[in-house]
């Protein structure tokens, strides 16, 4: 077996234990024992049904056990636990994963979770002890050779938390104590939370579960350590939802939170940081398509951008400078940088696609380095040439915008900027003394972190390891967790106004789909309460274009509130999207009369009657538009002309496609049909030159296609010149003397 399949194996006998069918879950262990023979846990499922088909046939007598459901959870209990061992011992065997190299590397040195804690206290003594001698009579060598030693045995601890198998009572019990200890420093018990929650994340452990919320009770008034201890607990649980439930243990301790209004709070402030770490990937993607080419399309842009040496594709270096202000309103890109510094400050990962770039250092082959709360003792940051730069190494830790491993990036990166760039980056930081007071003063006073920036940072460290690291595929990622199966925490997650507040997240940042099913769970026997969820609902499938759905959720509204112009329009909208132009005419003459000076509405009729061919009706509407907006306007001047054509009033409409083609909205379409209006009116060489021209347009979209362009454009419109007198032979010819001027 190689470890796809023994993954998927697991998770298929997961799957069945989790839908509680028990006989395909045993049919499936005894199919994959087949293929690899393990008697340790072929012995274990015998005994395990056995007992359960003694179970089946008491109940099939009709004989009444009080203790089935206890009995039937134990089983289900102890088949996930199986699987666990199985899927282990197979990967033991053949798995080149790092989770199973560092097992045998501590198995190859009879290692224990006392010999390894043994080995780090000694390599912090020491560190300690050197640390206390005067820095004139220590070798700055030395110092950097131990506290590298340190960090190899503090490394060597998290490997081993983090791969321990089905640790046993004495072990947790010694793993609370170290995390509880005052003398092992705070970045290292921070390190080995997420070494803990790494191994349940691998394979779930109840004690390691309890222990999280022992931690939790432990650390309550110690921000940093709760609200991470928070964040493991959260992940852990949504990891294995189904399977934590059957633990009475978790289960009454979840029971207690419930009651904690101080961590209740710091678990909305989570969920919505999960939420918006999924969506980090559609932030990175809408800076990338959409804030970016704005820069870089515009000359004078970036000329501007040059002339002031400015970077582009900098954010932090186009804010601030009203000198700048004219050319970013114009060019939209100052509404950009506002929305992306807004959904900075809301938690939204931001920088993720500026970071990812900065993470192949070798640093970063190490599995623990990504979890390494930043400390400016730490090697990376000593050895750095900004070692000695006080004010910029505060900077770099009192931001709120950057998580640990981004920290770790930034110092790594400028250590491989040329040496005389760096000085004179160095230098520009040293000189902006009154500019960084503000962070001089918080670096002084210790600041602390408030809950909801630990919080955003932890779970950007987290995504980054998930998303970033180069074996991140050996990893199961808990950012694809869906929070609605999240049963084990629905009373505080799944409430109305939670759903509320994530489905409006994402319909805020236009994310339509994952918004919906949000939106849908929070009407569930109650849409009465919130009726224009039911709008939005209905905006969501308009937008992904299943207008059978939207049309549903706009009339049930309509029911609520049939007056509400909003809805009426979009249903018009969507009757009209649907080709249903008969009924989208009778929903845009509700909104009109409600709104008759109403432009779009005013043209949306005109449109749909057209579609009905109701000329004559539509070029009122058409002249009623033209009359309350901008004369001889491209929206309404295009619509007329084409009515002037249907009604073989050729002159008009020959007027108003030359008006068209001087402007400069001119179309390949205005050229197209200035061409038919000359055919009608028999002017053939005018015809052909209009022709022509609209092919010298469509050869700038497609120079190799023009041809096919051409016929697709203008087959569609035979009947329209067949009514005007045109012969399909004439129309035939035109189109090959087109052809042969291509």
């Amino acid at each position: 077996m190689n470890d796809h399949d023994i993954k998927n194996g697991w998770e298929k006998i997961n799957s069945y234990i989790e839908k509680n069918n028990i006989y395909l879950t045993f049919a499936a262990f005894e199919e994959a024992i087949k293929q690899s023979p393990d008697y340790e846990v072929g012995e274990q499922l015998s005994a395990l049904q056995t007992s359960y088909r003694y179970m089946l046939s008491y109940m099939a007598q009709g004989m009444e056990d009080p203790q089935k459901e206890k009995i039937y959870n134990d089983l289900l209990k102890s088949l996930y636990d199986s699987n666990d061992t199985y899927c282990h011992n197979r990967m033991v065997q053949s798995s080149p994963s790092m989770y199973i190299a560092r097992q045998k590397d501590f198995g190859n040195a009879a290692a224990s979770l006392n010999m390894v804690y043994r080995e780090y206290a000694t390599e912090l003594e020491h560190y300690k002890l050197y640390a206390e001698i005067p820095d004139e009579d220590t070798d700055k060598n030395k110092a950097i050779e131990l506290c590298r030693n340190m960090e190899k045995a503090e490394t060597r601890l998290f490997n081993y938390v983090w791969t321990m198998f089905k640790p046993g009572q004495q072990e947790c019990e010694q793993l609370a104590a170290i995390m509880k200890d005052a003398a092992v420093p705070m970045h290292t018990r921070i390190l080995l939370l997420s070494a803990i929650f790494l191994n349940i994340n691998t394979f779930f452990n109840e004690r390691l579960i309890l222990l999280l919320f022992d931690l939790l009770a432990f650390y309550r008034d110690d921000n940093e350590m709760s609200m991470r201890t928070m964040c493991c607990l959260f992940l852990s649980l949504l990891r294995h939802n189904h399977r934590a439930m059957l633990h009475d243990s978790i289960t009454s301790r979840i029971d207690e939170l419930k009651h904690d209004q101080h961590m209740t709070n710091a678990l909305q402030l989570i969920v919505m940081q999960y939420v918006r770490s999924c969506n980090t990937d559609n932030l990175t993607k809408m800076v990338r398509d959409k804030l970016l080419p704005i820069m870089h399309a515009s000359p004078s842009i970036i000329k501007a951008f040059k002339d002031r040496k400015i970077n582009p594709d900098d954010i932090s270096d186009i804010e601030g400078n009203p000198e700048w202000e004219n050319f970013l309103e114009k060019s939209g890109l100052a509404d950009k940088v506002k929305e992306i510094n807004e959904m900075q400050m809301e938690g939204d990962d931001v920088f993720m696609g500026m970071f990812s770039q900065l993470k192949s250092f070798p640093f970063f082959n190490e599995i623990a380095n990504w979890f390494l709360p930043f400390h400016d003792k730490h090697s990376a940051v000593a050895l750095s040439p900004i070692a000695n730069n006080r004010l910029m190494i505060n900077i770099i830790t009192n931001s709120r915008f950057l998580c640990d491993s981004d920290r770790f990036s930034f110092c790594l990166s400028i250590s491989s900027i040329p040496e005389e760039q760096r000085n004179a980056m160095l230098e520009q930081f040293d000189a902006q003394n009154e500019m960084l007071d503000e962070i001089k003063s918080a670096a002084v006073a210790g600041n602390k972190a408030t809950q909801k920036q630990i919080i955003t940072n932890y779970m950007q460290d987290l995504y980054r390891f998930f998303k970033l690291y180069s074996r991140h595929s050996e990893f199961a990622n808990p950012f694809e967790g869906n929070l609605l199966d999240f049963t084990i925490l629905s009373d505080i997650i799944c409430t109305t106004d939670n759903l509320l507040l994530i489905g409006e997240y994402y319909f805020k940042g236009n994310y339509y789909e994952p918004a919906l099913p949000f939106f849908l769970k929070s009407i569930e026997g109650s849409e009465m309460r919130q009726p224009n969820v039911l709008q939005k609902i209905g905006f969501c499938y308009q937008r992904l274009r299943r207008y059978d759905k939207a049309l549903e959720y706009y009339l049930r509204y309509d029911l609520f509130d049939g007056d509400n112009l909003w809805n009426i329009k979009h249903i018009a909208a969507t009757y009209k999207s649907m080709e249903n132009l008969a009924k989208a005419v009778e929903y845009y003459k509700k909104a009109e009369a409600m709104a008759p000076d109403d432009l779009s509405v005013c043209l949306n009729i005109g449109h749909c009657l057209l579609g009905l061919e109701r000329v004559d009706e539509a070029l009122k509407y058409y002249y009623k538009a033209d009359y309350m907006g901008t004369p001889d306007d491209p929206k309404t001047l295009r619509p007329i002309a084409w009515c002037h054509f249907l009604q073989k009033n050729f002159e008009q409409s020959e007027k108003a496609y030359v008006k068209l083609i001087n402007s400069q909205n001119k179309k390949s379409d205005d050229l197209l049909n200035l061409g038919h209006v000359r055919l009608a009116m028999g002017h053939v060489k005018e015809a052909i030159e209009a022709y022509h021209e609209c092919v010298v347009m469509l050869r700038g979209l497609s120079p190799n296609t023009t041809n096919i362009l051409f016929s697709n454009l203008l087959n569609p419109d035979r009947k329209y010149l067949e009514a005007c007198g045109i012969s399909p032979l004439d129309i035939n010819l035109i189109l090959d003397i087109i052809n042969y001027k291509i």
